[in-house]
């Protein structure tokens, strides 16, 4: 007797996750979206994709996958062309002889088998993956299929004879597509900056994913010249000019992604070399509560920067994610009934309903002279790109003291030492302690890849310098390495953080000019989290791993 397999509806309610009036629901959203019920009740928010395809693969008894785990060979991935595969969201994950083994997440489309079998002239074979997984692992492979073909590309490129680098793009097709895809690759990958240096055989090119720099491939060193050249037409520059530094910028525009780039160039002995710091504008609307802040810091953050006058601070080395962090804070405090400007170097990402202004040294626009123009514009917040002199911090507290709240950044390592930067500087201590209401630090921290970490017994050592008990029973984790995060280990990042909010304790001992230390131990026994010990939960609870607290000196 054959038992009647249960409808995957009966599945989600025996296991607890809806109930029957959340599967109605799911119904008449799968009947009005023609889509099936595992879909819908994604669309609900009632299951994750995750619950969906280990229910789906119980009940047709067709095995689950994740694909990014698979080291998919090239010869197997070219089976289904990028087009097919996005169009249809299937990837090929390995063959034998004539049968073709595919992940899919639509497991109802008998159509899918029938024109992957007719364009690949094989046996299919299908499993499950998540359409997450899946179109996740499609831009993966086809991505580094793109870079390798890239190097292949210019490395057999014939070189031409001509005598001036405008001569030489003008005819350039080659080069031109080379570039493009040199900035679609950083740009599916999350990149940060392109670096294309010039050595004396050849030219390297790196990416910063993750605030690490890591080599994808090298190029002959003729290539160099018109790859240069390429960039400095899109960024504006003078490609006649190879003797002195050039800056400039230009948008790229790629599938659903709109990019602002800033070029640089720096003339070496090899040659120029490149550097691009990629600003995917999306990133700029990050909201304040998906930076990473704990429940507690959320709040009182919130309450600071709501406050009606004041100097914030926010403190960190380059790249720590300090503008990110004022842009949300921006976002979450414009509204119609207050006035906000903004004098930054340069300007990262544009915001709507704020007015935001560009430092220009050469025509006299610097900060201190903007700030002091912006003050006759009837601001309510302000907010300074960098405080890089006396002036400037002078004029910031003169504006927080006359009822206005100003915002900007220092590069200090922690948040007490934000005191004492600005004494150092010659400001007067008393004017510090009555205008600063808040300072936060921070730092970005890689996550583990979730694919790959393994679990570790830690070591005498480790509990030492984690400041554990002798007798600590847990786990912590270590990078491996898979396709998933490109054999790095890691896979994004995450803020960590350290809000100092003064008290009168603290504004006595900046009236003392007393030491970063002295400051930081009061702070920390009224409750503040410190920066080491934001990484060392981290680190506990599975988030990251001791070498990555250790890479980015918090331990």
């Amino acid at each position: 007797m054959v038992t009647e397999r249960k409808k995957i509806g009966q599945l989600f309610i025996e296991a607890g996750k809806i109930d029957e009036t959340k599967l109605e629901e799911a119904l008449l959203y799968k009947k009005q979206h023609n889509v099936y019920l595992g879909a819908a009740l994604i669309a609900l928010k009632m299951v994750t994709d995750d619950d969906v395809i280990r229910v789906v693969s119980n009940q047709l008894r067709i095995p689950w996958v994740d694909p990014l785990t698979f080291k998919i060979k090239k010869e197997t991935l070219n089976l289904i062309s990028e087009e097919t595969a996005k169009r249809l969201n299937v990837i090929p994950l390995f063959h034998l002889e004539n049968e073709l083994t595919v992940a899919c997440s639509d497991q109802n489309n008998v159509q899918i088998v029938d024109e992957l079998a007719e364009e690949t002239v094989m046996e299919i074979n299908i499993v499950l993956a998540t359409d997450r997984n899946i179109h996740q692992a499609i831009e993966l492979h086809h991505r580094i299929e793109n870079i390798d073909e890239l190097a292949e590309s210019i490395s057999e490129k014939p070189q031409s004879n001509k005598a001036g680098p405008s001569q030489e793009i003008a005819v350039d097709v080659e080069i031109i597509e080379a570039v493009n895809m040199l900035m679609e690759s950083s740009i599916s990958m999350g990149a940060s900056d392109i670096h294309i240096d010039p050595r004396e055989k050849d030219v390297r090119v790196r990416f910063r994913v993750d605030g690490v720099l890591s080599e994808y491939f090298t190029l002959p060193i003729e290539s160099l010249s018109p790859m240069i050249s390429r960039i400095k037409i899109l960024s504006g520059m003078d490609i006649a000019e190879t003797r002195r530094p050039q800056d400039g910028r230009f948008r790229y525009k790629f599938e659903d992604n709109v990019a602002d780039i800033r070029a640089a160039s720096f003339p070496t002995p090899t040659g120029e070399k490149m550097v691009m710091r990629i600003l995917d504008i999306s990133k700029g609307q990050i909201t304040l509560g998906k930076l990473g802040f704990s429940d507690n810091m959320y709040k009182n953050w919130h309450s600071i920067v709501k406050a009606p006058h004041g100097l914030v601070l926010v403190t960190g080395p380059t790249g720590s994610g300090k503008s990110t962090t004022l842009y949300a804070t921006l976002g979450e405090i414009n509204s119609v009934e207050v006035n906000i400007l903004t004098v930054e170097d340069p300007i990262e990402y544009q915001l709507n309903n704020i007015n935001q202004s560009q430092i220009n040294e050469k025509a006299g626009v610097t900060f201190s002279a903007a700030l002091r123009a912006m003050l006759r514009l009837d601001p309510d917040i302000i907010m300074v790109g960098e405080m890089r002199d006396r002036e400037t911090i002078e004029l910031a507290i003169r504006a927080a003291l006359t009822g206005h709240i100003v915002f900007s950044t220092l590069h200090t390592n922690d948040a007490s030492s934000a005191y004492t930067r600005i004494l150092n500087m010659g400001v007067d201590a008393f004017l510090i302690s009555s205008t600063v209401r808040a300072i936060l630090a921070q730092r970005l921290i890689r996550r583990l890849c979730p694919k790959c970490k393994k679990a570790v017994k830690p070591t005498a050592i480790l509990k030492k310098q984690l400041q554990l008990p002798d007798d600590y029973k847990g786990n912590l984790f270590k990078p491996v390495g898979c396709v998933a995060c490109r054999d790095s280990g890691y896979a994004g990042r995450a803020g960590v953080y350290e809000l100092l909010i003064p008290n009168d304790e603290i504004s006595d001992l900046v009236n003392k000019h007393a030491t970063s230390r002295e400051i930081e131990k009061v702070a920390r026994k009224n409750g503040m989290i410190t920066l080491n010990e934001s990484a060392r939960q981290y680190v506990l609870d599975g988030t990251t791993s001791i070498e990555e607290m250790m890479r980015i000196s918090l331990i």
